[in-house]
């Protein structure tokens, strides 16, 4: 069987590391133990990116907000929208309106909704637990003024309704079936977009979980067909233009030939879509196509970060002087691979440019994936909007179902991941991008924040944005522990306000919690507050503090990108927390743990070798002579002179036992035999040995 090859290709697999080893390696260190020596410079001029950040604040000094939600159960939280200053927060059994200026829940605008008795009874005789057969909102979108479709998971059961709202303030509603629309399972990667009217969601629509789709009644792909969908993990979805995209990661149907592998996709539809003219294609997408993403580290070999876990919408800004639309993307790698995370972006431009590549396809299951001749592609071209798409012909709509993937991958916009992060205690799960933060010098970055599966979350930008996108220069500006205890991240939200207080809105499970975009107070000095190189932040001279830019206050401001301003004393506090002590970098304790390791060895191995001398001095003080070493020790024996004890011999006081005794076999009672003689006396030694 051939190994289909792929483009781009596999990653680097991974070998076995030393164990002590392991926490203290950076993932350019990891990097050189497991791949060839000759990939390692290629590898690691652009896999050395300093993560070490310029603050780090603990969760003690965090002023923040919290809403509870159910304090005694857990509501598996999903934020389902923001309308205007309130955020309509998907829980268990309701839908909570909360005000983005301080997280208290309008009551009013509740929403809440329990499962049907008899459909609870059903999930419980299924073998789902009691927490699992409850309600959990998935599904909101706001229809018009005054009216939503909602829907939940309803005791595995999905079900959907369209809300109204009376003249009093009460709702009425309608109901109807949400299979397809709505997950199941409450803790199910899936997502929906609301667009011109229609609902477009992925995610799955058996109890099982075992058929995934991308549905837009009456609209879907198809189950049966693993190379549209092969158990895809749903990430997000957005409209741009004439399409609606999605993205996911799934297990890889061109790498099947050579085990199991997981990548990143980005999938499209057209909004125009209505299906096939012909009845079997009536309920299935014609122009639904698909691409990888390449979020990995250039070089001969190159290193791959397979599993996308989130992205942005799409964010508009100036990049090397020309405007650019982007999304910013959080992968990892697999979870029996190097712990790794990364965050790459991605051109708009660059995704749909794939979308007008080659297709890729495969002649038979023991193929090569190769690029479809530009002479074999039908015309229209599969997968582009059409104005009556029932009017396709039968060939052009098989060729776009057999045909879903495209051939070239998403290329990453800055041809590198902008920041990576090795680490065995968390890995990037969401992220919030602020986009086109201005500089007092006119400079723009964007201001990510990103979480982890641990309740960490890191503030950075890209200093050289603005020069060009040839050349990257992140800086993680704060470090910011928000929980006492490590907590899985499921969302934030950046909520920019009138009174210019815009605020981080962090998500989990059981917990919404905000918090300031920046904490400028804590730098004391010019040069720190400069030095954190924080978009937020500028040092008013006339009141000597660190804070905020706020045009209204008088007297000289110091600012600069790249952490240097003239006139500040260059002191920064780089690599430290405004008020801890000092944080070494990963490569520094690495050579000390290294240096420690290898003279712990050295001296254990020298301490042990005399020990063993001291113990064994008599063998070590052994003087071999030209007689055989059995004869010696026959020799040795023949002179010990008989003791009183006719069991024993001695010499020089010391007691030796006999190496060979009398043997008083018994008969098969156990009883002495009497037929035979028993000799008390010690036998001679034999000068004989048998081997």
């Amino acid at each position: 069987m051939v190994c289909a090859a792929t483009a781009p290709g596999p990653g680097v697999g991974v070998a076995a590391l030393p164990t002590l080893a392991l926490p203290i390696l950076t993932l350019a260190g990891i990097l050189q133990a497991v791949v060839p020596r000759a990939a390692a410079s290629s590898i690691s001029a652009s896999i050395v990116t300093d993560f070490t950040p310029r603050s780090i604040t603990l969760p003690d000094e965090l002023e923040s907000q919290v809403f509870p939600g159910n304090r005694s159960e857990v509501d598996h939280f999903r934020l389902l929208q923001r309308d205007g200053d309130s955020l309509l927060i998907g829980a268990r059994n309701i839908v909570y309106n909360i005000s983005v200026h301080n997280l208290v829940e309008n009551l009013s605008q509740r929403i809440v909704w329990f499962s049907k008795q008899h459909d609870s009874s059903v999930c419980f005789n299924k073998g789902k637990s009691v927490d699992e057969c409850q309600n959990y909102i998935r599904v909101l979108a706001k229809e018009g003024e005054g009216q939503f479709l909602v829907c939940g998971t309803n005791a595995y059961k999905p079900l959907c309704r369209q809300y109204a709202q009376q003249a009093d303030g009460s709702f009425n509603f309608t109901e109807q079936n949400g299979a397809g629309k709505c997950p199941y399972d409450p803790r199910h990667n899936s997502t929906f977009v609301y667009v011109d009217g229609e609902l477009y969601s992925g995610t799955v629509a058996d109890f099982q979980g075992t058929i995934p789709l991308i549905f837009r009644q009456p609209l879907k792909t198809d189950h049966n067909d693993y190379n549209q969908l092969n158990a895809p993990d749903f990430v997000h979805s957005f409209d741009y233009g004439e399409f609606v995209f999605f993205f996911f990661r799934e297990t890889a149907v061109e790498y099947m030939n050579c085990g199991k592998r997981v990548y990143s996709r980005v999938a499209r539809v057209c909004k125009r879509d209505r299906g096939g003219g012909q009845a079997r294609f009536k309920s299935f997408w014609t122009s639904f196509l698909k691409s990888r993403l390449n979020c990995s580290v250039p070089g001969e070999y190159p290193f791959y970060f397979d599993e996308i876990q989130s992205t942005t919408d799409v964010i508009s800004g100036v990049y090397g002087d020309e405007r650019h639309e982007l999304i910013y993307a959080v992968f990892t790698t697999p979870s029996n691979s190097i712990p790794g995370s990364a965050v790459c972006a991605f051109s708009m431009r660059a995704i749909l440019d794939t979308f007008e590549g080659a297709f890729k396809e495969q002649e038979n299951m023991n193929s090569n994936w190769l690029p479809v001749k530009p002479f074999e592609v039908p015309d229209p071209r599969p997968g582009s909007c059409v104005e009556n798409s029932q009017t396709l012909p039968e060939d052009n709509i098989n060729f776009a179902k057999s045909h879903a993937l495209m051939d070239e991958a998403v290329a990453g916009f800055f041809g590198r991941p902008l920041l990576m992060k090795a680490s065995f205690e968390y890995r990037f799960s969401k992220i919030a991008v602020d986009p086109q933060v201005t500089f007092l010098d006119g400079k723009t970055v964007d201001v990510l924040f990103i979480a982890t599966d641990n309740g960490i979350i890191f503030k950075a930008i890209n200093t050289q944005a603005s020069p060009g996108t040839s050349s990257i220069e992140p800086v993680v500006i704060e470090e910011i522990h928000v929980f006492e205890e490590p907590v899985p991240i499921v969302n934030l939200q950046i909520a920019h306000q009138k009174d210019g207080k815009s605020k981080l809105i962090i998500i989990t499970d059981d917990e919404v919690k905000s918090i300031s975009l920046h904490r400028c107070q804590r730098a004391t000095t010019c040069s720190a507050c400069v030095g954190l190189q924080d978009p937020y932040c500028a040092w008013h001279d006339a009141h000597s503090r660190c804070g905020p830019l706020e045009p209204q206050i008088a007297g000289p401001i110091f600012q600069n990108v790249s952490g240097y301003h003239q006139q500040c004393p260059y002191s920064p506090v780089v690599g430290a927390s405004l008020e801890g002590p000092p944080i070494y970098s990963a490569e520094t304790l690495a050579i000390a743990v290294t240096t420690a390791c290898v003279a712990a060895l050295v001296i254990g191995f020298i301490s042990g070798f005399l020990f063993s001398r001291k113990c064994r001095g008599d063998e070590y003080a052994h003087t071999y002579s030209e007689t055989p070493y059995l004869d010696s020790k026959l020799n040795k024996r023949d002179n010990l002179v008989p003791a009183a004890d006719p069991n024993m011999y001695t010499a020089n006081n010391k007691h030796i036992n006999n190496l060979v005794t009398n043997y008083n076999p018994k008969n098969i009672n156990g009883k002495s035999n009497t037929n035979t003689t028993t000799d008390s006396k010690l036998l001679k030694p034999a000068k004989c040995a048998y081997i």
